[in-house]
């Protein structure tokens, strides 16, 4: 296939699907978990050593990752945390993902992880977390549920919590750092801490005061 029809393609597909995002549920499918997996060279504060590093994880720390896919940054977080007593939670919405990740956590010896194979609407959170990760996922609900599922997501925060936002231009579904941040506003969130630059970023977001 010629080289610029191959990349025609890919352009389609990856315009095609972030349309369609826009309107419906659009998880990235279990049979592509190999390319989420991938820490992409041109997007530094995408990869999961700097997400992880860029997170403060005291002693007794309980982290849920919404859309935790193949596990790309959840295992190497619960396996950072696993010695200071922490626990790391994954949720997404396919179960062939979690099998999958379930499948490596095993053969990685990891122990301080479960998971909840669930949309957020229907998740059954019990007890609030110290972060919640959403690692470009935020893109893949439609447009005008976002807000109403941040809201949600908030909720199984500690008060002092963070949540982490990471989005990279190299996902169909990518929001852009301006687009998050008054999400968050809206809902009572300010960014408190911020790397990468406008293609590829990870955002901090904790509960300011005097908002509900």
């Amino acid at each position: 296939m010629n080289i610029l029809v191959l990349i025609a393609l890919v352009i389609t597909v990856w315009i095609g699907w972030r349309l369609c995002s826009n309107r419906h549920n659009l998880p990235c499918p279990a049979w592509l978990s190999w390319m989420v997996e991938l820490d992409n060279p041109f997007a530094k504060a995408h990869k999961a050593n700097e997400i992880i590093q860029m997170l403060p994880l005291q002693n007794g720390i309980r982290i849920l990752d919404i859309g935790c896919g193949p596990g790309r940054v959840l295992l190497p977080l619960a396996k950072n945390i696993q010695d200071k007593g922490g626990h790391v939670t994954g949720l997404d919405i396919q179960a062939d993902m979690i099998e999958k990740t379930k499948f490596k956590a095993n053969g990685l010896g990891i122990t301080n992880v479960e998971f909840i194979n669930s949309s957020i609407d229907e998740a059954k959170i019990d007890e609030p977390y110290d972060i919640i990760l959403i690692i470009c996922v935020l893109g893949e609900i439609p447009k005008n549920d976002r807000k109403s599922v941040i809201q949600k997501i908030a909720r199984y925060l500690q008060p002092d919590g963070i949540i982490s936002i990471t989005e990279t231009i190299f996902d169909p579904h990518f929001q852009s750092r301006k687009y998050v941040s008054s999400i968050m506003n809206e809902i009572g969130f300010a960014e408190d801490k911020f790397i990468g630059n406008k293609l590829a970023y990870t955002s901090h977001f904790k509960k300011q005061e005097n908002k509900e």
